[in-house]
């Protein structure tokens, strides 16, 4: 099965995706990393935080995505991009990255500390369209995240630590 990677980044200063060189770079990374790993990347903006750039993708396995990391084209793409980003975090989580619906134009992204991954399956059922749940396959990190259609996270009753509504970025 293949898994999900899940990447926040935040721009510098007043940096964004309209200046043509930055776009350039994200194109970049989209091809080569897609490349590499056999899927696409899906770009998020989160509109209460603008300068955040949020990124989904697959891959075969947390070492897949670890010997691209490792590689010569990630560490020049690392490179050229450090003037203009920083990595605020990234995830591997045990989500079939295949179920996500490549199409979606927003989702939101919950995330919950380890040990109520349960009640949240449960909480939320067959109440959504579509819903992935998944935790954190980093040693000694699991905490639980789910990836959702916008507006029908009403009705869980335990509060998430990580709360976003995220809008699709086509490069």
């Amino acid at each position: 099965m293949p898994i999900t990677e899940f990447a926040s980044l935040q721009f510098k200063a007043a940096r964004s995706l309209a200046e043509p060189d930055i776009l350039a770079l994200f194109q970049k990374l989209s091809a080569w990393q897609s490349e590499c790993s056999g899927y696409p990347l899906l770009f998020f903006t989160n509109p209460k935080a603008p300068s955040e750039i949020h990124l989904i993708t697959g891959w075969e396995s947390v070492e897949a995505h670890e010997t691209w990391i490792l590689g010569e084209r990630n560490q020049e793409l690392l490179r050229v991009f450090m003037p203009f980003i920083n990595i605020l975090g990234m995830v591997h989580l045990d989500i079939d990255f295949e179920r996500i619906p490549k199409d979606a134009e927003s989702m939101t992204c919950l995330k919950f500390e380890e040990g109520v991954g349960v009640q949240v399956a449960k909480a939320i059922g067959g109440d959504f369209r579509w819903a992935e749940i998944g935790q954190n396959l980093q040693d000694g990190c699991h905490g639980v995240y789910i990836f959702t259609q916008p507006g029908n996270t009403t009705g869980l009753d335990i509060e998430p630590t990580m709360y976003m509504e995220l809008q699709r970025v086509h490069l």
